[in-house]
């Protein structure tokens, strides 16, 4: 039996009383539970009985419909369930929106270039060109990512090794499709890394190769697990989270080589430099090891990170990510000193990249 009490606005505390009492579970059709409630009106010494389906009310729960479901997450799951659902051929594995993710940053790619080209005056036979364009695609990459991640996090209890079978269905559709963007725009990255270089992989690639590979595996294998994929989430975000300054940092020092003096890029590209390092030294030196060293807890010492995931996935996991962090300390390193010096830039225009960024 359970009671509870319910007032308006205007009602006196002696008429603004109403009595509930739970009767019993009955089971309806197809044996969904029932909840009978008898409600008496106080005030009006009258009752009456109604019924609540359990199966409706939880169901509800799980698709969203009793809560709001945030903005973003919503616009995820509705482009997932709008495209088809390719799969990979003799599984039931989908990657149709990994797929449509690759072409569609393809022709943003290919936006950019004539933005490049025909609107700034750019050469697009010099290899600073063709980085700026691949900068400003990334960015438009996280741009569109970082803010779903950030609610998708937010919207479930964060637990990195976390089961993602028990959660709301437009959760999990929008976390699905954040993952095959995300594994989408690597796929983009590598073929045009690749094919901006004569088809041929060139040594400063490498370790860009490298880091695509591991975040592919590790995005792939929670979506195979059906588990794990907040740890993937959260290294996402903190990942991205930095990308558009480090893009639009990339952008403003070749700009000042190629633009005349005193251009907009000349302007900015002392602040821009500034405002990068510092956030890209904290999220490599603090964020980055505090979420590492907490998911590694997680995945390997507690229960219910052992009983989601394989072990061995689990220390695969663990090998990746801090190979990922500590492989960026020659970085970290350069972004504390740049912070460290201010306006001075390190980048200026008479820098010199090497041969393959000869002007």
């Amino acid at each position: 039996q359970a009671t509870c009490s319910t007032s308006s606005a205007g009602d006196s505390p002696s008429k603004a009383r109403d009595s509930f009492q739970l009767l019993h579970i009955v089971h309806g059709p197809h044996s969904f539970p029932i909840l009978l409630i008898e409600v008496v009106h106080v005030h009006s010494l009258t009752s009456y009985q109604t019924t609540i389906n359990l199966n409706t009310y939880l169901s509800d729960r799980m698709t969203g419909r009793s809560k709001d479901i945030p903005i973003l997450l919503k616009l995820w799951g509705e482009i997932y369930n709008a495209l088809p659902k390719l799969c990979i051929v003799g599984t039931q594995f989908p990657v149709g929106l990994t797929l449509l993710s690759t072409l569609f940053l393809s022709l943003v790619r290919f936006g950019y270039r004539y933005l490049y080209v025909t609107v700034f005056e750019f050469d697009i036979s010099k290899r600073k060109t063709v980085e700026m364009i691949a900068c400003n695609t990334s960015m438009t990459h996280s741009l569109l990512l970082v803010p779903a991640l950030w609610q998708a996090l937010r919207d479930q209890p964060y637990r990195p090794s976390a089961s993602i079978q028990n959660t709301p269905k437009y959760y999990q559709d929008a976390v699905t499709a954040l993952l095959q963007f995300c594994t989408g725009y690597m796929i983009y990255d590598f073929i045009f890394m690749v094919a901006s270089n004569n088809w041929q992989v060139h040594p400063d690639d490498v370790a860009f190769i490298g880091h695509h590979l591991v975040t592919m595996a590790y995005m792939t294998q929670t979506r195979v697990l059906g588990a794990g994929h907040i740890s993937a989430m959260a290294l996402m975000w903190s990942g991205e989270f930095t990308n558009p300054m480090q893009n639009t940092h990339c952008i403003t020092r070749f700009a000042i080589q190629m633009s005349k003096e005193g251009t907009f890029w000349h302007v900015i590209h002392p602040c821009v430099e500034w405002v990068f390092a510092v956030t890209y030294a904290f999220f490599r030196a603090v964020v980055g090891p505090i979420q590492i060293v907490h998911i590694t807890y997680d995945l390997l010492l507690t229960k219910e990170g052992r009983t989601n995931i394989p072990l061995y996935v689990s220390l695969l996991w663990v090998l990746m990510i801090w190979g990922i962090i500590l492989g960026s300390i020659p970085w970290t390193v350069e972004g504390w000193e740049m912070a460290r010096d201010g306006l001075t830039v390190k980048y200026h225009q008479g820098y010199d990249y090497g041969p393959r960024y000869e002007i």
